[in-house]
C-alpha cells in the first residue's frame, strides 16, 4: 500500500496525486492539515524509510524563514516537535511505499516507486 502525505495547496502534491491517480496504484491519501500527524507517527514513518527530521525539513518554507531555524542548531526530536506544531516545516509531498520515500514532486522517483 502507498501512504501518499499531501496538501491539497501544495503544487507539487497536487501533481504528485495526479500522478498516482493517472497510474492507477492503490494509495492512501492523508492530508497534511486536515489529518495531523502525531509526533509518534511522524518519528516513526521517517524512521521506517531511513531519513531524519533533517531530510524532511522544508527549508524553503515560511515558518522556516520566521523561525530562524537557519540560525540555528536544532536536534532531531526538536525539529520533530516543531514539525508537528507547524506541518508547513515538513517537505512535501511524502509518499512512502515498502519502505521507500519520495520527498517532494519528482517524478521520475514516483512512478519507479510505484512500479511504472
Amino acid at each position: 500500500m502507498i501512504t501518499a502525505l499531501l496538501y491539497n495547496s501544495c503544487t507539487s502534491c497536487r501533481k504528485t496525486e495526479e500522478v498516482l491517480k493517472a497510474s492507477g496504484a492503490d494509495y492512501e491519501k492523508r492530508e497534511f492539515f486536515k489529518q495531523r500527524l502525531t509526533r509518534d507517527e511522524l518519528s516513526s514513518m521517517l524512521d521506517s524509510v531511513g531519513l531524519t527530521a533533517n531530510d524532511v525539513l522544508s527549508t524553503r518554507s515560511r515558518p522556516y524563514k520566521e523561525m530562524g531555524l537557519a540560525e540555528k542548531s536544532l536536534s532531531d526530536d526538536e525539529l520533530l516537535n516543531l514539525m508537528v506544531e507547524e506541518p508547513r516545516l515538513l517537505r512535501r509531498p511524502i509518499v512512502i511505499r515498502d519502505g521507500e520515500v519520495v520527498v517532494g514532486h519528482n517524478e521520475a522517483k514516483l512512478r519507479e516507486l510505484i512500479g511504472e
